[in-house]
């Protein structure tokens, strides 16, 4: 079969970069599809049998195409319903809302990547057909390893201005200086892009907090090397608003790097019982757990096996392409 993916990118490398996009692309040509990718609407190819749709704000084109070529369509996403910050659905123009609600009710599937998002989606709005398909870590490229960490604190994020304020970064920094009062040779480590838009509030926030000795902002960097930064870091701390999944979180935790998070949205279904939670709006509290990880070998060795595991049980590659061929194969 010939699939058109399609997610709106301004650059096609981000399909390699993304791993929920990699993953979905790799496991297409697994089960023996040629894909296309569609970054943007020129790209959409003349002629296809299936079209996989990432965003249903912004899968309209596609979906229409699909719709007047008489093609079946998947489309996927999260909706963010109970999101209460500017990324979450309520935020967004009426536009945008209008395009969201086309493509749940006309696709002929919709894929919700939580729990949370299928139920909320199913209350308040009216999907056609959809459908729960957790997202998935490539157990192959996230595996866990047990080796000595390195005195390293990370978290990871695209530092647009509003994941800064979703995902609590400049909370963080300022749980980071107390931890520094105790643990003075710990460094935290932020990869994220330097052109987005929120990087200069984090850039300000480090030297108010006079940190820059101590604060790596590491901007762009390759999967292998976010990879090795999971495998050195101490601790994860990534206090959140809101998450329609938490892939990094996820990633993680199969490296064997335990956690500091919040129960916000799919957070508790990802993490469970094998991460720490925390008030993300409290520098003490995430700067408490930081240290709790820190000081107990015992807690830390714990959360960082039973993460691996749980990954490996509820979130793996295969569940996900089985998901997949069995969706397509019931079109």
């Amino acid at each position: 079969m010939r699939i058109c993916f399609y997610a709106r990118v301004p650059d096609n490398k981000l399909f390699e970069q993304v791993d929920f996009y990699s993953n979905d692309i790799k496991i297409l040509k697994e089960l023996g599809h040629e894909v296309i990718l569609a970054g943007n609407k020129k790209d959409i190819p003349a002629q296809c049998d299936l079209f996989f749709i990432w965003w249903w704000s912004s899968g309209i084109v596609p979906l229409l195409k699909a719709i007047g070529r008489r093609k079946p369509s998947i489309t996927i996403g999260n909706i963010h319903y109970s999101d209460k910050s500017q990324q979450g659905y309520h935020a967004r123009p009426l536009l945008i809302k209008f395009f969201i609600n086309f493509c749940l009710k006309f696709s002929d599937v919709q894929l919700a990547t939580s729990q949370i998002e299928f139920d909320e989606l199913k209350k308040y709005f009216k999907p056609k057909n959809l459908k729960l398909l957790y997202h998935c870590i490539d157990g192959e490229k996230y595996f866990f390893s047990d080796k000595p960490r390195e005195k390293i604190i990370l978290t990871v994020t695209r530092l647009l201005k509003l994941n800064v304020e979703r995902k609590k970064v400049l909370e963080i920094l300022e749980a980071f200086s107390a931890v520094k009062e105790k643990f003075s040779d710990y460094k935290l480590v932020i990869v994220g892009r330097k052109e987005d838009d929120g990087y200069q509030s984090v850039f300000d926030k480090i030297n108010q907090l006079n940190l820059s000795d101590s604060v790596e902002l590491t901007g762009s960097i390759s999967d292998e090397e976010k990879i090795n930064l999971y495998h050195k870091a101490k601790v994860y701390v990534q206090p959140t608003d809101y998450e329609g999944f938490g892939m990094a979180i996820a990633e993680s935790m199969a490296c064997g790097t335990p956690v500091v998070t919040s129960k916000a949205g799919a957070v508790p279904e990802v993490a469970g019982d094998s991460a720490l939670y925390v008030n993300p709006n409290s520098p003490q509290e995430i700067s408490d757990a930081i240290i709790q990880l820190l000081e107990d070998d015992t807690l830390h060795s714990k959360l960082s096996r039973e993460g691996a595991e749980r990954i490996k049980n509820f979130f793996s590659y295969e569940k996900r392409k089985i998901g997949i061929k069995n969706i397509i194969n019931n079109l």
